[in-house]
């Protein structure tokens, strides 16, 4: 294939990766190669973290965060010094090219930072990760569990929106100017989550630890920090019919028939037409979090 003046040679295309779905390696090709214009927003100048599945998701695949020495040239990376030593030399997509690149090796799911480049320390987004319970009505609570994340975070005048994972929750995610390390934005989210939590503690909690959750939805802020990652919007999840996660607007969260998987890379195109990208604002209701998090805090207190 040749995409954005760079040839690309594609191996093995009709390879099997969800083996009781049949969707082949070249399926999910065509879908990045698609998808690339609205996706490609939410990857620029971010380091990216590849889950990869050579052998297909019948068997286990694996992260990879550095580039591969056989990589073309051609492909833009940074490398980020790590806390305890060392580096990683990570892929930054900023075109369709490399996005079919990564899916001819396999990589079915990018995660990215949330940050940027030229401010790796001050992440553009906060989210919160809500990951279910096992209960029967656990998307329900999820969908619940999201409008109320968006009312706190509407009194406290900042923007959120919603994201199907594509695999068991949602994520809800406020767009923030970069002027707040990951410290200090972490801390918020679980001022935040804890505040939340108390609305309803039968049925939600903050506790890391999965045997002390009792069957209680996660809401998990762990990933406001630095070098964490997400995975990103539109991306294909490593699950039968290959779920996609896909940015929704809060109208659709408020529907019983939205589930975690409820888009794949069959029906994704169609929904995107009807309804065009929900983030589009995104980067417009950016805010910063001084006020916000003092608001919490008192909150918390009372």
């Amino acid at each position: 294939m040749k995409i954005d003046n760079h040839e690309i040679a594609i191996t093995n295309p009709d390879k099997i990766l969800f083996p009781k779905s049949k969707i082949t390696k070249m399926a999910l090709i065509e879908y990045y190669q698609a998808i690339a214009p609205i996706m490609l927003p939410y990857l620029k100048d971010r380091p990216l973290m590849m889950h990869r599945f050579p052998a297909g998701i019948a068997d286990e695949g694996f992260y990879q965060k550095d580039v591969g020495d056989y990589f073309p040239d051609w492909i833009k990376r940074t490398t980020v010094p790590k806390r305890e030593g060392g580096h990683n030399t990570y892929v930054v997509c900023n075109n369709a090219a490399t996005l079919v690149y990564l899916a001819n090796q396999a990589c079915i799911t990018p995660h990215i930072w949330l940050s940027r480049l030229d401010a790796l320390d001050n992440p553009d987004r906060m989210i919160f990760d809500l990951d279910p319970g096992d209960g029967a009505n656990g998307f329900a609570v999820v969908r619940q569990t999201a409008l109320l994340l968006r009312d706190i975070l509407d009194g406290l005048d900042l923007a959120s929106f919603a994201m199907t994972t594509g695999s068991r929750g949602m994520h809800v995610v406020v767009p923030l100017k970069r002027v707040a390390p990951f410290d200090h934005v972490r801390a918020c989210a679980l001022a935040i989550a804890t505040y939340a939590v108390q609305q309803n503690d039968k049925h939600l909690t903050v506790q890391h630890t999965i045997a002390k959750r009792q069957g209680r939805l996660y809401i998990d802020t762990n990933r406001n920090a630095f070098a964490q990652t997400a995975v990103a919007p539109f991306a294909v999840r490593a699950l039968e019919h290959a779920p996609v996660a896909m940015p929704v607007l809060w109208d659709m969260v408020q529907s019983s028939t939205l589930q975690a998987q409820s888009y794949t890379i069959a029906n994704a195109h169609n929904h995107l037409k009807a309804h065009t990208d929900p983030w589009a604002h995104f980067t417009q209701k950016a805010h910063t979090l001084g006020k916000a998090h003092q608001a919490i805090e008192k909150m918390l207190a009372k």
